[in-house]
């Protein structure tokens, strides 16, 4: 999954991501703040369901546009633009012989580029990408490390949800019409972990730097 948050400034947000399940593109988020379109590609949920679900991910994202819109008033120099916030993350199944764990799982995040924080498994831990260290990068680590939603079901969505959905798809991508039997709503609920982690990741930038550049 991937998802880009390209801040032109405060007020001016546009969006961009996408899912895939294999190698079979599954769901797509593009446009502006004020105009997101969600599209569900694969038939993956009900009709009903997935008005549902959109209609969630479209409050969320209107909530997180008011939330750094609300931060950057109550520090007015904001942060230096253009500012563009990217998750990337997901689950591998490794090769039967491959030694250690047989699935890999990841979840990074770069701002304007560069590594910035990066998601350890192991310990349900946030740490600092390879760049300089800094104080702004500090203070991030530890607004998305005080948090279960950000440590503990960011890894069990990604250990376990995410895991179970490619096992599934690897077991039935060759049978005509096996769509039945599980349901997807939790998959898709990979895009609002990432919009989440963009969000705590924009407004620890945001609140910290209170517009001192990065």
């Amino acid at each position: 999954m991937r998802q880009i948050a390209y801040f032109q400034d405060p007020y001016h947000v546009r969006y961009e991501g996408n899912a895939t399940l294999g190698e079979e593109l599954t769901h797509t988020l593009e446009g502006p703040a004020t105009n997101v379109t969600i599209l569900q590609v694969q038939p993956l949920q009900e009709p009903e369901s997935w008005a549902r679900t959109e209609n969630g991910l479209q409050l969320y994202l209107q909530q997180f546009h008011s939330l750094v819109v609300l931060v950057h008033k109550e520090r007015p120099t904001g942060v230096s633009f253009p500012l563009t916030v990217s998750c990337f993350l997901g689950c591998e199944l490794l090769p039967e012989d491959a030694e250690g764990s047989k699935t890999y799982v990841f979840f990074n995040v770069t701002v304007n580029g560069n590594s910035f924080v990066n998601f350890q498994p192991e310990t349900a831990l946030w740490v600092a990408g390879p760049q300089t260290p800094s104080k702004v990068v500090t203070y991030t680590l530890q607004q998305l490390n005080a948090y279960n939603r950000t440590r503990y079901e960011i890894r069990e969505f990604l250990q376990e949800t995410c895991v179970q959905y490619v096992q599934e798809y690897s077991n039935t991508k060759n049978l005509k019409g096996s769509q039945t039997g599980r349901s997807y709503t939790s998959l898709v609920l990979g895009i609002l972990v990432g919009s989440f982690v963009i969000a705590g990741v924009a407004v620890g930038i945001f609140l910290y730097t209170g517009g001192r550049r990065c």
